[in-house]
């Protein structure tokens, strides 16, 4: 849905596919399923993420950087920016023991 049905490498839209999009995970940890580390592939372009991980991730994390301002570190990891003035007290300490 935030990348509007369009594939992020090739720009095709889910409708011009006749099919449903790839959700890949830019630093291939399934685990790790946040805005920040997933975008929306076609299979085609899906398929051509199987090699040379490291110039993908570059890639789609400076993609999704420009497009929605989301930030990484030198070795590509997720930098998330925590507001707590929208965070209630509860909320806050579940965070901390994390």
């Amino acid at each position: 849905q935030r990348d509007n049905q369009i594939c992020i490498n090739c720009n095709k839209h889910r409708e011009k596919l006749k099919r449903a999009l790839s959700v890949h995970h830019i630093n291939y940890d399934k685990e790790l399923t946040i805005s920040e580390n997933c975008i929306s592939l076609c299979v085609s372009c899906h398929a051509l993420t199987n090699i040379n991980r490291d110039y993908w991730q570059k890639l789609f994390q400076e993609k999704l950087s420009k497009l929605y301002d989301y930030k990484y570190d030198e070795k590509g990891d997720v930098m998330l920016e925590l507001n707590s003035q929208n965070l209630n007290s509860k909320e806050v300490k579940k965070c901390h023991k994390i």
